[in-house]
Order: C-alpha cells, then sequence, then structure tokens
C-alpha cells in the first residue's frame, strides 16, 4: 500500500468540541492508519508546548504547530520561531492607539504578558494565564508567538489587522497567530524527504484554509466552514459522526 502522510487539525477536527476530547472512532481511524503503515501528524494552531502535552499521552508527538511555525517529530521540537516582528509591533501600537486591551505571548507556555488590568475582566476563559506587567514594552519582545485581543464577535470589524493574521478563538477574543500550515507541513515533508504529493490534510476551520493546498489531499469535515468545503477534495461526515473513520475509509487507507 502506498505510504500516505496524514496531518489532522485537532480542534474540531480530531477533537470534538461536545466531548471534549477524541472520540473513539477517530482513535481506532489513528491506530488502524498506522497499522496500515501511514504517518500520522496533527497540524495545529495551539502553542507547541500545549499541543505536545494535550497530545503526547494519546500517542500524538508529531506535529506542525504554532500555525506552522513549528516542527515536533517524535516529542523533539525540531524548530520553533515566531511571528514577524515589525507587523506585530506595529500592530500592537495601533491597539494602544485605539483604546484596545490586549495580551502577548512570547514563551512557549501557557502564559501571557498584559499591561493592562482590564484584560482578566474582558476574557472569561483565561486559557493563557496573564501576568500583568505595567513596564511591559512590546518593542523590546522578542519572539512574539501570538497576540490575544479581547473583542466580541463584529467588533473585530474596527480594528486594523494590516500585516498580521488572525482567527477568532471564541465570542469574546481573536487571536493574531500564524495561520499557514501548509508551510510547516512543506518543511516537515522535506525532513523526511518525502513526496509532496502524498500528503492527505484533515481540517474544519478559517485556520485550515491555507492548508488546503491543490498539490495535496484534502478532506473537509462536516462541520467544517463552508469556505474549507469548498476547497476540499472530499467532504467526510462531522466529527461527532465518525468523521474521521469515514474520510480514511473513503480514501481506502483503512478498512471500513
Amino acid at each position: 500500500m502506498r505510504r500516505r502522510y496524514c496531518f489532522f487539525d485537532y480542534d474540531g477536527t480530531l477533537r470534538s468540541r461536545a466531548l471534549d476530547a477524541i472520540p473513539p472512532s477517530a482513535r481506532a481511524a489513528l491506530d488502524k492508519l498506522r497499522e496500515n503503515g501511514h504517518f500520522v501528524a496533527l497540524a495545529t494552531g495551539r502553542l507547541q508546548s500545549d499541543a505536545l502535552a494535550v497530545l503526547a499521552p494519546q500517542n500524538i508527538d508529531t506535529m506542525v504547530a504554532d500555525g506552522g511555525n513549528s516542527i515536533t517529530i517524535d516529542g523533539e521540537l525540531v524548530s520553533i520561531e515566531g511571528m514577524p516582528l515589525a507587523p506585530s509591533r506595529a500592530f500592537v501600537h495601533r491597539l494602544d492607539t485605539n483604546g484596545w486591551a490586549w495580551a502577548v505571548n512570547h514563551e512557549n507556555a501557557r502564559t501571557c504578558l498584559t499591561r493592562d488590568e482590564r484584560y482578566a475582566n474582558l476574557v472569561s476563559n483565561l486559557y493563557y494565564t496573564p501576568i500583568i506587567d505595567p513596564t511591559l514594552d512590546i518593542d523590546t519582545l522578542d519572539p512574539i508567538y501570538k497576540i490575544f485581543v479581547p473583542c466580541k464577535t463584529g467588533e473585530e470589524r474596527s480594528i486594523d489587522f494590516t500585516g498580521v493574521t488572525w482567527a477568532r478563538y471564541s465570542d469574546e477574543l481573536v487571536y493574531v497567530e500564524p495561520t499557514d500550515k501548509a508551510r510547516g507541513i512543506r518543511k516537515m515533508m522535506a525532513l523526511l524527504d518525502a513526496p509532496i504529493e502524498d500528503v492527505i490534510v484533515f481540517g474544519d476551520g478559517t485556520n485550515d484554509v491555507d492548508m488546503f493546498r491543490p498539490e495535496w489531499t484534502c478532506v473537509a469535515m462536516g462541520n467544517a466552514v463552508p469556505e474549507l468545503k469548498e476547497r476540499a477534495d472530499l467532504v467526510t461526515t462531522s466529527v461527532d459522526d465518525d468523521g474521521i473513520w469515514n474520510g480514511c475509509v473513503k480514501l481506502g487507507l483503512i478498512e471500513g
């Protein structure tokens, strides 16, 4: 059987938000893929340390994380880089000028720095623990991995995102973060010396759009955003309706 290199988004693709876990059928599909000699990896916007801590105990320790900006193979961090500094800093200065609260992640850990005491009160789900530093100077931070902006759905239309990429995390929070997972996949495939046409990607969200490329096979979940379904070679069922299993069966990667 031809070996395929399968990259899975996590939240909404492998992980069911309803279950807050990987459904049993998806776990079974990953096991079958490995049994059949296929390569299994994650492609996530999550910070590398966060993704590895969550998924290594579930036997997933090879990943493109940080939205394409980090590579981990067999649990070992191969490379990680931050966002471009000049546009990131310029973005924060625009937030300051217009009175928006913000926080920034500059370490490979689930913490963030802010000088704005409003931040913790504006975000109900503090997934990244905020540390208040009144002397924080964005121009001295290097690297910058993520920027968090509390704003309710629709309010982002008032924010100038020139030069940065972003995705909505919740109804009250926007993440400015890398979204070019395809770049990380290409880098990993080069490290593995594997043919790019053997890649298969699975995704559901807006931060997966750049990962859906014509040079490889793209599978959208049944719960995916419309733009992703339009780009997909295959639309499977939703994550809560055995979508990973059904997609792998339809592609002939595993037997149903």
